[in-house]
């Protein structure tokens, strides 16, 4: 296939893997559904209007028509033919006015077969073509339309984007430009505009029970995830408000105060309990890891502010390294003095993100585990 391009021009790669395409297509036509290969073709001419929604022919990159015949054929295409520099003709054989199971009578199939194989007269196959050509790319936007993962062959007109996007509520980022979303999801630790899309099921539920965060974390980042609930924390009581004698505003009745400068709470808080984790998982979801902002952005998305939490990290025994002077090990993260006499997995690390200021996931003081 010869390409329409300036004289002079190095041709790109796009036009390289289109005149690929082209010849694989003239190779072996049989292979290919007709809507496979117009979706080959809309996906491969990122320059041009999609098929189907030129307003002139010669705006669109291939001719389609089909070729008169009254057989059963075994496949959609009937082969690919170039006339010079016009664009190339996709013949088909079962959609269209002539066949066996074609609106025409047989002897108008009859007739136009005859008229184009014995006497090199395809006058009225190429009539009939001018409304083949429109009603078949037609009748292929009219299926690509409803195809989401269509719609991704060009990420400018990616529609469904949109859709999704509005029913978790991030209608704004749906209608952002493809270049702009690349760019912002570029990051390794950021969440891409689809991974919230492909869970759209959670987030659009009003209750967000821990079933749905679990399911979350575990498809995204492929590990086991459990979640505790009711962890006990210890809640710091503001000095205005804390009990103390001879005050001069007026005392609470006995039962209304709490004695001390902290208060026990088990209600606010949860625990995500990551493992048991390979050594590279294990430091990916360290603070400042890889995985640290991402699992951040999850539970802020899916929780909110509400609620306080914190992560454990279950570190599987075999993948426990042995302290080695010089080694780039951390104290207190992914370093244990002496032979562990647990058999089971390191899980006595536990780790907060300090999320709430919108910085990079730190860690807190290193947490002890703590018993109900």
């Amino acid at each position: 296939m010869k390409r329409d391009t300036t004289p002079g021009v190095k041709p790109t790669d796009a036009d390289a893997r289109r005149d690929a395409w082209w010849a694989r297509l003239r190779a072996a036509p049989h292979g290919y559904d007709l809507f496979q290969a117009l979706r080959w073709l809309d996906a491969l001419s990122p320059g041009r209007v999609p098929l189907g929604h030129a307003a002139r022919p010669r705006d669109e990159p291939v001719r389609l028509g089909q070729q008169p015949s009254l057989a059963f054929a075994a496949s959609m295409l009937a082969g690919v033919h170039e006339n010079g520099t016009a664009p190339p003709r996709i013949a088909i054989q079962g959609f269209g006015l002539f066949g066996p199971n074609g609106p025409l009578p047989t002897h108008l199939t009859e007739y136009a077969h005859e008229r184009a194989a014995q006497h090199d007269d395809p006058t009225f196959a190429a009539f009939a073509d001018l409304f083949h050509h429109r009603l078949i790319l037609l009748f292929y936007r009219a299926w690509a339309d409803v195809q989401p993962t269509v719609s991704l062959d060009r990420p400018e007109r990616a529609r469904f984007d949109g859709y999704i996007a509005s029913l978790i509520g991030r209608a704004a980022h749906g209608d952002r430009p493809a270049a702009q979303t690349a760019a912002l999801a570029a990051a390794a630790d950021t969440l891409a505009p689809h991974a919230r899309y492909f869970h759209a099921g959670h987030l659009v539920r009003h209750t967000r029970n821990p079933e749905g965060l679990v399911q979350i974390l575990r498809r995204h980042f492929g590990v086991d995830a459990r979640i505790v609930e009711h962890v006990p924390q210890w809640v710091a009581i503001e000095r205005s408000q804390r009990c103390t004698i001879r005050a001069t505003r007026p005392t609470l009745r006995v039962g209304a105060v709490a004695l001390g400068v902290a208060v026990r709470d088990a209600q606010s808080r949860f625990r995500i309990v990551l493992g048991p984790l390979s050594l590279d998982a294990y430091r990916g979801f360290l603070p400042g890891g890889p995985h640290a902002r991402q699992l951040a952005q999850w539970v802020r998305e899916y929780v909110g502010i509400e609620f306080d939490w914190d992560v454990q990290l279950e570190l599987a025994a075999d993948a426990v390294p042995a302290i080695a002077l010089g080694s780039p090990q951390g104290i207190g993260r992914t370093a244990w003095l002496g032979q562990r006499l647990e058999p089971g997995p390191a899980c006595d690390l536990v780790v907060r993100y300090d999320v709430r200021r919108g910085g990079t996931p730190r860690a807190g003081a290193a947490l002890h585990r703590e018993t109900v």
